[in-house]
């Protein structure tokens, strides 16, 4: 297998990032934000602040385009103007020409602030009386919300009928009613958010940004700042990680705006207390779940109903219906189907997209309802997801029939493999299992340019952006596969937006099946060509849905005298069509379950009075290698697959099921069901004392 293309510049420390450029009389930005979650903005005072040494100018929303941005949604201003709705919220930007000197005078700008009643959670929010967050959300360009829906209400859907799945729960021999929540989490990131902006004229705006989506960036700046799209020229950049963070433009519309007033390159980058603090981490939720089954442990009904925080603003996701995982439970056959999902306007940070939106959090309470229906009624938690997970044929809950489904091949071979592991002497052992169940992307669109190189190999231009992942080694395969050379022969280069017509972006496990299709394309026309340059734009997959069936089983061992949980096993099996580079799949596999690990019982933002707590590393808890549970991976092989490449599905896929299995577990260790995350020490020990 050869190398990554990334892989000897990132091994050498070479490779650069958009905190490592350098431009000719680059400026630094730090901003001044908001100690408050909502508050009126009275007056602010930056004459110390601009007359400090090294400062360029210092801006407030007077100075800035009056212009909301957000990838679909668009709510959130460049600077708060006359009020604040969250803390670590922009209020004023200074630009100096050291970091050092910008930092310095945002201590110099005087805010004076006068504190308003806040909302912090969304209970708080619903209520009738409730301080609006926005004055009127539904008059927003791309808003979902509408005037009845209330006044805090960024988005509320339902799907399926309420009337019809209550009839049915009425008639179940066994139902759960039960709500669980799920906290809001950082997407874990090394590389902080960063911009640099260099705007040379109405014309002629150059930004290097970390971003997955490009394409869309572009185009927000250009339509927030009135700008012709092809004006607007987004660098190859490498990212230092991404999980869903970095798909929003963040501060690349204000830097662009600021580079435009001082006439010079400007440049950000977070400290990663204002990352932790002040960007755009997983919503936290409540779901209430209804489940029933007949006597036979058949599942009868579902009634679903999730609200989820979206922070002060809800731009930050690609739809202002936020996450559409929330309340997926395509594993099983259920013949009434209700649920709901309400995004709410609070006045905490604004949330966003981390790996497989929104299902972390509807997974961890479908399944952990399962297993307590399956308390109930008796049956064994393995054997009541046995009866009702679907066959190929059937219509999952949504109404989509997939070309196959193997849920039960991957539960069987999951329990083949399933090896008890002892705990340490005096600890309680326990066993839990998940499913869950994954579309491969129904959109991915993307363009590829190809021509010969002067070294006699084929030259790739390729507009989707490294994210760690190994896309840009993946395209090569495909490349070289498809015109049967070695991958040795494919030279992968990352375009400009300038360079390619189109990139939908990174994420929602869409790039590989995107690029084979655009693969496909590009090699059909070259050779049509005679070996001339060529660019073509592809849409994929095409054809009938194809999905990913997943089992998951988690160990734990739990210390009665302290609550202490000890993840030992986390066995993932997965049923898999073609892979293109084993390592990186297995990564894949790898990485979103330690993810999902560090979700269920380290990672805590310590949200509290509309504050982040954990504004480190060190508070944040993400698992280091010394936390890692022990992995195993079962791959169930034969799976069919989208297109030539039969490819499907993988990022997003591993990360969801997991704190469902590990808490399924726990409840197994201790008789106690534990419906909040994540599963510290401190908050077993808490139920197992009141247990006593």
């Amino acid at each position: 297998m050869s190398a990554r293309p990334d892989a000897g510049a990132k091994a050498q420390g070479s490779a650069r990032y958009v905190a490592d450029l350098v431009l000719p009389g680059m400026t630094w930005v730090a901003m001044v934000r908001s100690p408050h979650p909502h508050a009126r903005i009275v007056s602010i005072d930056t004459r110390s602040a601009k007359a400090a040494d090294g400062v360029v100018g210092v801006f407030t929303a007077a100075d800035v385009a009056s212009t909301t941005y957000g990838r679909s949604l668009l709510d959130a201003p460049l600077l708060a103007a006359e009020e604040t709705r969250f803390v670590g919220e922009r209020v004023a930007a200074v630009v100096a020409h050291s970091l050092a000197d910008a930092e310095r005078a945002t201590d110099l700008v005087v805010v004076e602030y006068e504190p308003r009643p806040a909302v912090l959670t969304p209970a708080e929010a619903l209520e009738p009386h409730a301080p609006r967050v926005h004055a009127e959300p539904a008059s927003y360009i791309g808003a979902a919300a509408t005037p009845e829906d209330g006044p805090n209400v960024v988005y509320h859907g339902t799907h399926g009928s309420l009337d019809v799945a209550e009839e049915a729960l009425l008639r179940a021999a066994f139902m759960v009613d039960a709500t669980y929540r799920a906290h809001s989490v950082h997407q874990g990131y090394l590389e902080p958010q960063a911009c640099v902006a260099d705007y040379h004229s109405e014309h002629d705006v150059r930004v290097w940004l970390t971003t997955k989506a490009p394409y869309k960036v572009r185009s927000t700046i250009a339509d927030c700042l009135g700008l012709a799209s092809d004006a607007v020229d987004l660098q190859p950049v490498l990212l230092g990680g991404d999980f869903g963070g970095k798909g929003s433009s963040q501060d690349a519309v204000l830097c662009v705006e600021l580079s435009r007033l001082v006439r010079r390159p400007v440049k950000s980058v977070l400290r990663y207390s204002e990352d932790l603090t002040a960007t755009n981490p997983r919503h936290s939720a409540e779901v209430r779940v209804r489940l029933g089954a007949d006597a036979d442990g058949r599942f009868v009904a579902a009634a679903i109903s999730a609200t989820l925080n979206a922070g002060a603003y809800g731009g930050f996701t690609p739809s202002a219906r936020g996450p559409h995982g929330i309340v997926d439970v395509a594993s099983y056959r259920i013949p009434a189907f209700f649920s709901e999902t309400t995004r709410v306007y609070t006045h905490t940070v604004p949330r966003g997209n981390m790996r497989a939106p929104g299902a972390p959090q509807g997974v961890f309470a479908f399944e952990s309802a399962v297993d307590e229906l399956a308390g109930i009624s008796g049956i064994d938690p393995v054997e009541l997801r046995r009866r009702n997970l679907l066959t190929t044929g059937e219509a999952d809950p949504s109404g989509q029939v997939w070309v196959e489904r193997r849920g039960h091949e991957v539960l069987d071979a999951a329990l083949a493999e399933y090896r008890p592991i002892e705990s340490p002497v005096g600890w309680l052992h326990g066993r839990g299992v998940a499913a869950y169940s994954r579309s491969t992307a129904a959109r991915a669109n993307t363009s590829l340019g190809v021509s010969a190189a002067r070294d006699g190999r084929i030259r790739v231009e390729c507009p989707v952006v490294e994210t760690g992942t190994g896309s840009h080694s993946v395209l090569r395969e495909l490349m070289a596969q498809r015109l049967g050379v070695e991958p040795s022969m494919v030279e992968v280069v990352a375009t400009p937006t300038s360079g390619l017509p189109f990139d939908q972006g990174a994420g929602g496990s869409r790039v590989t099946v995107g690029m084979a299709a655009a693969v496909a394309a590009a090699v059909e026309a070259w050779r049509r060509a005679d070996g001339k340059p060529v660019t073509v734009e592809a849409k994929g997959p095409t054809g009938p849905p194809v999905g990913t069936d997943l089992v998951q089983i988690a160990q734990v061992a739990v210390d009665p005298e302290t609550g202490e949980v000890d993840v030992l096993e986390v066995l993932t099996a997965i049923d898999v069509a073609e892979i293109i580079r084993p390592a990186a799949f297995r990564m894949q596999i790898d990485g979103g379950v330690v993810m999902g690990y560090g979700y269920a019982c380290l990672e805590d933002l310590g949200e509290a009075d509309g504050r982040m707590a954990a504004n480190s590393l060190r508070e944040f808890k993400l698992p280091t290698t010394a936390d890692v549970p022990q992995l195993r991976t079962v791959l169930v092989r034969g799976s069919v697959g989208v297109g030539w490449a039969d490819v499907k599905n993988i990022g997003e896929t591993t990360t969801p099921a997991v704190a469902a299995a590990i808490a399924n577990a726990v409840a197994d260790a201790v008789g106690l069901r534990f419906r909040e995350l994540p599963l510290t020490a401190e908050r077993v020990l808490a139920g197992l004392s009141g247990a006593r």
